[in-house]
């Protein structure tokens, strides 16, 4: 009798693993999650600015 409870109990835990597993992980991601990206992004991001009408993101090429 005690094998066959044993078995009842690692079919449950196999079976169940997976659901287990993925509401473990969800919980994990939730708690290590930031609310907002201030939280975690210490820096300011900045958009380059033009300069004499022109793009500072094109480099002028040298005339040859």
């Amino acid at each position: 009798m005690k094998r066959i409870e044993k078995v009842g109990e690692l079919l449950v835990r196999v079976i169940t693993y997976p659901l287990r597993a993925a509401i473990g992980a969800g919980r994990c991601i939730h708690k290590s999650t930031p609310d907002t990206l201030e939280d975690c992004m210490p820096f300011v991001i900045k958009k380059k600015e033009e300069k004499d009408g022109t793009s500072t993101s094109t480099e002028k090429k040298a005339s040859s």
